[in-house]
């Protein structure tokens, strides 16, 4: 991998990598189910879907991509940088894989649940699994990002 494609990689790793961590950190707002189904629905012509598309969702695995892209194919900067690419790569999956295993079901479960003025002991008990399950994604997120940082900082030469 040449040293410009290293670069912009790494540059997209750690630029993906923050804003899932940083995402992850302030999510109270993902708790609100539902809000896309109260917008108004209308024909949408195909520019327009590209302007309402939610692009929040690619920032995972583009961070994941770039991260084991690195982790493979930067061979030039010693085995220290690969190892925190590597790290990254392994937190970020470890974001997904929470994602799609715990997290998502979780709130799909909540969701059919019809409004209660006293929340079911089942309930509650999902509600502290989801968070238990968002503090390890927010947390495996923050690693993987800082991760990212200390790779872009491993053996680097002093500019002369």
């Amino acid at each position: 991998m040449n040293r410009t494609l290293e670069s912009i990689l790494r540059f997209v790793n750690l630029a993906t990598s923050g804003l899932l961590a940083g995402s992850l950190s302030f999510s109270d707002v993902a708790l609100v189910p539902g809000w896309k189904n109260e917008l108004p629905r209308h024909k949408m012509s195909n520019l327009d879907k590209l302007k309402t598309a939610n692009y929040f969702e690619a920032i995972a695995p583009v961070a994941l991509g770039t991260a084991v892209t690195l982790a493979v194919g930067s061979r030039m900067h010693g085995t220290t940088r690969r190892l925190l690419d590597a790290a990254s790569a392994v937190a970020l999956a470890g974001v997904l894989a929470t994602t799609v295993m715990v997290t998502v079901p979780i709130n799909k479960e909540l969701e059919t649940q019809p409004a209660d003025d006293y929340p079911s002991a089942s309930s509650l008990s999902k509600a502290k699994n989801w968070s238990r399950a968002h503090a390890v994604r927010t947390t495996l997120g923050i690693g993987a990002f800082l991760c990212a940082v200390a790779s872009n900082l491993a053996n680097r030469q002093p500019s002369k």
